[in-house]
């Protein structure tokens, strides 16, 4: 017998050899490839984290220089917003004061009084005599009596917020009046009077010597407080004739200084445009807050900080890396426009930074902890290999070699387009020759899935280095001016017993600029203001303000509510550079006669009801609006108030108040309103008017706010036991 292997055994030993030789071989390929994979993505990682790092400082540098830039024009305009108010204020307080100069017999004559400890806490208007009381002229004693006339005025500024220290008007002979809550400061212990020569102060002099506002930083030896001084002359006929000042507490600005700080080692600081150190929260230092306001802070500080401070003062906004006191700042400057003071926002280049620095480290961490699962990856896929070898070679015993180059042409497809990425080409694309069902499939699903995520991840990385959250400004300031300014406590005047009357305001989306105001100008004389002023935001909220306080001044002084008009009308334009406007109902009521004399300024009509009849719309003459145009002439005419009449009065938001539709509330719906609830009381008629409005807008976004007001007169009551003003 023959024994020669056969020629089945030799094809089978073939086939054998062949397959192994092969399986070899694309085995010695196949970790080749993997083994240049490996290494190259090795190699773009590192480059990769390499080049992130880098961009990743530069983009925490620029998001950090732009956040800086726009935190600090916020809150540069923030706090240019308080000496804003402040400055307005004064001109306010110029021109009531010029025109009682002008024209003195108009105004009365009102009682003064020196300080008194029973005042403590309460704001009280003061006359302070240098001289003594009993050596002040009967001419100086009347002017100042007459100008006792801005009391309204002066109590108005003082309450606007906490950190008003005073007001008041000096006249040139040394007289001043004083508004503030510190009448106990100037009394001694032995019971004489404190009464200080205003024109010996610093502010005095810089106001009547520069001709114009002026503010400045002192310490006040009486209050013992650091303040900020606002002062200006005011001239009659090109003579000086008065100062007028005022002042706030330098801590009391802490609060929304602080409240515009950056980060944990953030700071502010405000210098005013002689250097003066004005706020610092510092203790010690370079930026340390002394007593002496006089001081130039750039003759102290390092030639770095001094120029960002020189920067600022001119009027620049910008970013500068300087040293404080040994440690690396980020230094925001910006002006304050209406003193042009600067403003500076200190933040640490440290505190910056951390955050870049920890993410490039976590990056690192996650890139170990990638390339650790690409390495037991490739294990995998190696002992993937192996099998799918083994699969192939037993396959190749039962099947023709041709199975065998079959199974392997995917693998070497794969290893070629493996081998081909380098550089920024590292994507991997499934293929229709990986669809082969088995572990050749799952690799290149795999090789695509780590392609996908890899770049995926870099591009994350890119994202989160460059995107920052902005400061987020807030404008509340205008909402909380007006809502201050409004009368809201009721009743309004429990001891009165003559009428009832009752307002709201309930504000849109936007702020806006609908004011009411009802007070006494005489004892049995009440007032009532309804105006709307063009435009939304804080212009229209500041305008709202000064022309409401202009409108309270004249009539308290002047209760012919036409000429009153004509005053505030002519007031308004002879600086009314933004060419706003304000339309404006006025009317007095005498409580005894219950005879009510009005005026309109281009408003809405009022609304009126007869003790036994419904509301009924009066048409009355309409004047040209406040701040249109000089010279305007507006004519009073008169209601007679029975009692039971009631009075309606309200702003262009309700009958304009639009619903989903677009379709306007309107006067008859308005009408319907009021004549529901046609003889409840004042609060419950406002009331049933918001609800119906309510109603009839739904969902729909509203852009102007609803103001009402109504009063119900009672008639006379000669037995009460209050008074007005």
């Amino acid at each position: 017998m023959d024994n020669k292997p056969s020629l089945a055994d030799k094809l089978v030993r073939f086939f054998v050899i062949f397959a192994l030789a092969i399986g070899v071989t694309c085995l010695c390929i196949f970790a080749l490839q993997l083994n240049i994979l490996h290494r190259m993505l090795r190699t773009d990682e590192e480059d990769q984290l390499s080049v992130t790092a880098g961009r990743s400082e530069e983009s925490m540098r620029a998001v950090t220089e732009e956040n800086l830039i726009a935190r600090i024009k916020w809150a540069a305009d923030r706090t240019d917003d308080e000496f804003w108010i402040a400055e307005h204020d004064l001109k306010m307080l110029q021109n009531q004061v010029a025109d009682i100069y002008r024209d003195p017999d108009r105004y009365g004559r009102r009682t003064l009084y020196p300080p008194s400890k029973e005042n403590a806490e309460s704001p009280a208007l003061q006359l302070l005599c240098p001289n003594g009381y009993e050596n002040i002229s009967p001419k100086a004693l009347g002017m100042a009596e007459r100008l006792a006339n801005t009391e309204a005025i002066l109590r108005e500024i003082l309450m606007k917020n906490d950190f008003n220290v005073d007001i008041g008007v000096a006249t040139m002979d040394g007289l001043a009046l004083c508004m503030d809550r510190l009448s106990e400061k100037k009394i001694r212990d032995d019971g004489s009077i404190i009464s200080p020569d205003i024109r010996d102060q610093i502010w005095y002099r810089q106001a009547a010597e520069s001709g114009q506002i002026i503010f400045t930083p002192i310490h006040s030896t009486l209050y013992d407080l650091d303040e900020v001084v606002f002062a200006a002359p005011v001239y009659v006929e090109d003579e000086p004739v008065a100062v007028i000042w005022g002042s706030m507490r330098t801590d009391m600005l802490r609060g929304f200084l602080e409240g515009r700080d950056l980060g944990e080692s953030g700071f502010t600081v405000l210098i005013s445009d002689k250097g003066e150190l004005v706020y610092s929260p510092r203790t010690s230092g370079e930026l340390m807050i002394e007593h002496d306001h006089s001081l130039d802070i750039r003759d102290r500080v390092n030639p770095e900080l001094k120029a960002a401070i020189g920067k600022g003062l001119g009027g620049e906004t910008g970013v500068d890396a300087i040293t404080v006191d040994g440690e690396d700042y980020y230094a925001a400057y910006g002006s304050v426009k209406t003193n042009k003071w600067t403003q500076i926002i200190f933040v640490s280049t440290k505190e910056v930074m951390d955050p870049a620095n920890e993410l490039l480290k976590d990056m690192g961490e996650i890139s170990a902890s990638d390339f650790s699962a690409q390495e037991e990856s490739f294990r995998n896929s190696a002992v993937i290999a192996v099998i799918i070898l083994a699969i192939i070679i037993l396959i190749a015993l039962a099947v023709a070699g041709g199975t065998a180059k079959r199974r392997t042409e995917p693998i070497a497809i794969m290893a070629k387009r493996v081998a081909g990425m380098s550089g920024d080409d590292i994507s991997f694309d499934m293929d229709e020759a990986y669809k082969t069902g088995d572990e050749i499939e799952l690799l290149a699903e795999g090789f695509e899935e780590f392609s996908l995520k890899t770049k995926k991840y870099i591009d994350e990385i890119m994202t989160m280095a460059s995107e920052k959250e902005r400061v987020k400004v807030e404008f509340s300031l205008a909402t909380r001016i007006q809502a201050d300014m409004l009368p809201g406590r009721f009743p309004a005047f429990p001891d009165r017993n003559e009428f009832d009357i009752y307002a709201s305001m309930t504000p849109a989306k936007e702020v806006g600029g609908d004011f009411y105001d009802f007070f006494f100008a005489g004892e049995d004389k009440l007032a009532m203001v309804m105006a709307d002023v063009s435009g939304k935001g804080v212009p229209a909220a500041m305008f709202m303000m000064m022309a409401k306080t202009m409108i309270q001044g004249r009539l308290v002084a002047d209760q012919d509510v036409g000429r009153m008009l004509e005053d505030v009308n002519n007031a308004i334009c002879a600086n009314n550079t933004e060419k706003m406007f304000v339309t404006v109902w006025v009317g007095i009521l005498d409580l005894k006669s219950g005879l009510l004399s009005a005026a309109n300024a281009g408003h809405e009509y009022p609304i009126i009801k007869e003790p036994d009849g419904p509301f009924m719309v009066l048409k009355d003459k309409h004047g040209f609006v406040l701040g249109g145009k000089k010279n305007m002439k507006y004519k009073a005419y008169e209601i007679e108030m029975k009692p039971g009449s009631k009075l309606f009065i309200y702003t262009d938001g309700v009958p304009e108040a639009m619903n989903e539709d677009g379709q306007l509330f309107g006067m008859e719906r308005t009408l319907r309103a009021v004549n529901d609830v046609a003889s409840s009381a004042p609060q419950d008629i406002l009331a049933n008017v918001t609800r119906r409005v309510g109603e009839y807008v739904g969902s729909a976004e509203q852009f102007d706010d609803l103001t009402m007001m109504c009063i119900e007169y009672f008639g006379a009551d000669d037995g009460r036991i209050g008074g007005g003003d």
